[in-house]
């Protein structure tokens, strides 16, 4: 039996809030963690967390012309963001400081995953307001960096979306993947998100495994 238009929409909009929601929670724990490890006390762990999960949503949807973006209008962000630090806080009084002993490539890989599921989200929004495919690849790129970049601003460092190669670029080549797979193949949004989803963080995880770098000046 095919669904209505209503109805497929409906789901759309569920399967996009788990995986807007999924992205949040565990950028929240990467950014919990780096505020642990930058000595961050509780209210600058919280506020590292809610901004770094939710900043490329807010950004996203700002280019979309939501007003206000969904993270302001729907308590389940900063309610994950909350929880993510209380994990994070409750893991460093259980095991010490977690921050200490926890590798940074696992941090990284970890975050691979958020901007994976990020970028996603952004995608399949975009895909949702039938924007032209480039102007669904920014934002989407955008939507999976933009926290990123507020947190690297917050604990003043040079954003790595900036010098981290394949950060941005594995975001855009899963994005454009997505779009290709949606409008050339007619693929389903979900099945073409899991793919790009899992493209994202396999290019992201070889990058930091391998080290590859794009060309630099110097």
């Amino acid at each position: 039996m095919k669904l209505d238009d209503t109805a497929a929409s409906r789901i759309r909009d569920r399967v996009l809030d788990i995986v807007d929601l999924a992205a949040t929670f565990v950028l929240a724990v990467e950014c919990a963690l780096t505020a642990v490890q930058a000595d961050f006390d509780l209210f600058g762990i919280l506020v590292l967390s809610f901004v770094g999960s939710v900043g490329g949503a807010v950004l996203r949807d700002l280019l979309l012309g939501e007003h206000p973006p969904a993270p302001f209008r729907d308590w389940r962000y900063a309610a994950l963001a909350l929880a993510a630090t209380c994990l994070v806080v409750l893991a460093s009084l259980v095991l010490g400081e977690v921050g200490s002993f926890t590798p940074p490539l696992l941090v990284d890989v970890f975050e691979g995953g958020g901007l994976a599921l990020a970028a996603v989200a952004g995608t399949r929004k975009c895909l949702d307001y039938r924007l032209n495919s480039a102007s669904v690849v920014i934002i989407a790129t955008v939507n999976g960096c933009g926290g990123g970049m507020l947190r690297d601003v917050l604990v003043a460092r040079v954003p790595k979306v900036l010098h981290e190669d394949f950060y941005a670029t594995a975001a855009i080549a899963g994005a454009a993947l997505i779009v290709i797979l949606v409008r050339r193949f007619q693929l389903r949004q979900d099945v073409a998100g899991a793919v790009g989803a899992l493209v994202i963080f396999a290019l992201r995880a070889a990058a930091l495994l391998g080290a590859w770098r794009l060309p630099h000046l110097h």
